[in-house]
């Protein structure tokens, strides 16, 4: 009998999740993102599937691209990781845009199951102008 593979660790998972998040790097965006992904954006509706959330990222960075999440802390209990995230970019039309978010992933199989992402979408329109 072959030894069954052991699982990345949450940790791990989630710092490859930010790696791809700032380079863009959508393949291995979808190598730790579950395929049956649940997403819960702050200001936006939920999307389900892996493919819908990066096609959601992908527009995001088109009004964003200058753009980097730095996780500035972590919190992990079993298959639940709680990160800390200071943003700084700026728009196409070159605004500064910084503020605080907190992301909580929650991995099945190894990969990113449900995501749920917080940040003042308030102060954000306000930065924006709207």
């Amino acid at each position: 009998m072959s030894a069954k593979k052991p699982l990345p660790d949450p940790l791990e998972t989630v710092e490859s999740y930010f790696s791809a998040l700032n380079a863009e790097d959508w393949e291995l965006m979808a190598s730790v993102l579950h395929p049956d992904l649940d997403l819960i954006p702050s200001g936006s509706r939920p999307r389900a599937g892996s493919d819908k959330a990066i096609a959601m990222f992908q527009k995001i960075f088109e009004r964003f691209p200058v753009h980097h999440d730095s996780p500035t802390r972590f919190l992990h209990a079993g298959s639940t990781v709680v990160a800390e995230i200071a943003f700084a970019g700026s728009t196409a039309d070159g605004t500064e845009v910084s503020f605080d978010a907190i992301d909580i992933f929650d991995l099945e199989d190894g990969r990113i199951r449900r995501l749920s992402q917080w940040f003042d979408t308030a102060a954000l329109a306000a930065i924006l102008g709207r």
